[in-house]
This record gives structure tokens, C-alpha cells and sequence, in this order.
């Protein structure tokens, strides 16, 4: 038997001018419709509604009433799955910089991706990409009062000594140049030529590191800022690489990100220390069947580092269980982040 299509406008018909198939679906089944749905496409502002068979005249009524209160956003109808994400090392940076006031970043969007999945191992866990091509640090002088003999900067292995190579100075900032003219006057090779020191006027009492080197991060000696003594810093660890990526990103379309608003997923705020969203990958994705991997990414939006500002960082990510087995399959899951 032909299917029997049902024609509205996007725009004109629906409650909030947009339509999410995966929702408008399952509220579609959940109505007094008896006529079993085909399925649904959109085309432009074009909606159509594809049954098996034609609707009486009141299931006709019923579905313009369930299409005029359509809103358009993701509903969760089925139990999810639960993955829990964990911080990669430049998210751990960013959290850490955030609660110091030096860094704003917000959520820009997530993928998944056939990392891990191999067809005779569907679960077998493999390396995260690290396309990363700089490491990056940053600390703050929070007290410029406790200085003393014996308290240090460790960068990639090198001391720099307060008392033998830097000198306090009468504020943080002053201290910042005398370290910087203190790393830019090193020819230690462990270190001469690998990092650059930097700062910016807004913010003369931070001092920002960027490494030199080229290529994914893997020297004998870690890039590392951290003090001895009782002087007080902010201090932050730094990252070993700003571009790490899924390894096989599947959905959506690398380099596109899947928002955590909106159609694909619903935002939650469950506590202070942890974040999560849920989320709907329909039937017929490309990649169904081999998903092993997630990604959530962030963007920077204020940073007392300017140019670092509109970096888009791989905040956490996540290996879990090939959920979806067949073409077929909607995957319906819950990712969770705990700071």
C-alpha cells in the first residue's frame, strides 16, 4: 500500500517555527493516531508526514493539533544510556584558570565518533588524537610579600631560582619582568629555545608560557610550572597539546559539532561540580553501529591572553560501549562531567 503524505509548513504550522523528526515522532505515537507512521522529512519550510494508510478526518484534527504544539527541541522519551566524560588535561587547565577569573569559556558542542571500535573488538579502547602543535601554561603572582630563598619555577625542567636568577620586585608585575628577562636570558638546553614567555598590559601580574616546539607534545622532559617555597601562586599545570580530537569523528560530519541546545540535546545542570546533557542520534546516521567515542568541546570567549580568545579546546571526553547494533537503532544517552 502507498504511504499517504500530510503536507505543513515549518513556519507557519508548528508552535515555534522548527521541527525535530525524533520528537515530533515519538508524539505522534503517543497520540490517539491510530494509522501507523511511515516516517518524516523536512525540505526547507516543507514538513511532510508519511502513514501507511489514510487518517480518518478526527486523527486528521489530532495531527495538526500535535504539529501546531511542536516546539522543535529534543524530547527524551526512552531511558538513556549513561556515559560519564572525563576531563581531558587543557579542560583540567581551563577549569582551573576559570576559578581564578583569567579564562571565560562556554560550551560550544560534541561528536562521536568510531574511535575504539574495531569490528572483531567493539569495545577495545584506543588513544585519543593529540594534534596539538604548542603546550601552553600560565600561573599568577596572587601575594608579591613571601619571597624567599629556595622557591622556584620549574619550566621543562629548567630552575629559575628566586635570589639567583630572579629578584622581587615592588609588585607582581615588576617580579613577572624579572622572570621573564630571567627565562629569556637562559641557555640551559634543556630549555633555551623551546618556551617563550609572555604577559599581557591588562594583566601584567600573569605570566603566560607557550612552548616553541612543533608537533605533538612528547619531550623527556614534561613543560611544567609549579613553585617551592611559601610564596603564593596561582598555578595551573601546563597542557601537552591544544588540538586533541576524536580519532574517527562520525556524527556529525567532521569538522561540524552537534549543538547542546536545541535539536540535538538537552542541557542539565545537576549540581554546582558537575554538568550534563542528553542527547538523540537517530536512526540511519552514518557511523551507527561503530560509535565507541565522545568528545565535548568548548570555546574561549575572554582570556587576559588575548589571542587565545575564539580557541576551540577538547574540554572532556569519553570511550563507552557500542550502544546502536543496527541502522535502525536510535541512541538515546546521557553524558555526564563531574569537576
Amino acid at each position: 500500500m502507498a504511504l499517504v503524505d500530510y503536507i505543513y509548513s515549518v513556519s507557519a504550522d508548528t508552535l515555534t517555527g522548527r521541527v525535530n523528526p525524533i520528537t515530533l515522532a515519538d508524539q505522534i505515537s503517543a497520540s490517539d493516531i491510530t494509522i501507523a507512521l511511515g516516517y518524516i522529512d523536512v525540505l526547507g519550510d516543507v514538513l511532510n508526514i508519511w502513514f501507511k494508510a489514510a487518517l480518518s478526518t478526527s486523527e486528521h484534527t489530532t495531527l495538526t493539533t500535535v504539529v501546531a504544539n511542536h516546539n522543535g527541541n529534543l524530547g527524551i522519551s526512552d531511558v538513556p544510556d549513561t556515559i560519564v566524560a572525563e576531563l581531558t588535561l587543557e579542560g583540567r587547565n581551563l577549569l582551573a584558570r576559570s576559578k581564578l577569573g583569567d579564562v571565560v569559556y562556554h560550551q560550544l558542542g560534541w561528536q562521536v565518533g568510531r574511535g575504539g571500535y574495531i569490528s572483531n573488538k567493539p569495545v577495545k579502547v584506543t588513544s585519543f588524537v593529540d594534534a596539538g602543535t604548542q603546550a601552553e601554561g600560565y600561573f599568577t603572582i596572587l601575594d608579591n610579600t613571601n619571597w624567599g630563598i629556595g622557591t622556584y619555577i620549574s619550566l621543562n625542567g629548567k630552575w629559575f631560582i628566586y635570589g639567583t636568577h630572579f629578584v622581587e620586585g615592588l609588585t607582581p608585575a615588576i617580579t613577572v619582568t624579572n622572570i621573564i628577562n630571567a627565562i629569556l636570558d637562559s641557555t640551559d638546553p634543556k630549555f633555551y629555545g623551546l618556551v617563550t614567555p609572555l604577559t599581557n598590559p591588562a594583566h601584567p601580574s600573569n605570566l603566560y608560557i607557550k612552548s616553541l616546539m612543533v608537533g605533538t607534545i612528547g619531550n623527556s622532559f614534561p613543560l611544567q610550572v609549579f613553585n617551592v617555597g611559601n610564596v603564593n601562586f596561582g598555578v595551573t599545570q601546563m597542557s601537552g597539546g591544544v588540538s586533541a580530537a576524536l580519532e574517527d569523528p562520525a556524527w556529525p560530519t567532521p569538522p561540524t559539532l552537534a549543538p547542546y541546545l536545541g535539536d540535538q540535546g538537552l542541557i542539565e545542570i545537576p549540581s554546582s561540580t558537575s554538568l550534563s546533557f542528553m542527547s538523540r542520534i537517530g536512526e540511519g546516521t552514518n557511523g551507527v553501529g561503530a560509535y565507541g567515542e565522545l568528545g565535548l568541546w568548548v570555546e574561549v570567549i575572554h582570556s587576559s591572553f588575548t589571542p587565545e580568545i575564539g580557541r576551540k579546546v577538547l574540554f572532556a571526553m569519553s570511550h563507552f560501549p557500542i550502544q546502536p547494533k543496527t541502522d535502525r537503532t536510535i541512541s538515546t544517552f546521557r553524558v555526564v562531567i563531574s569537576y
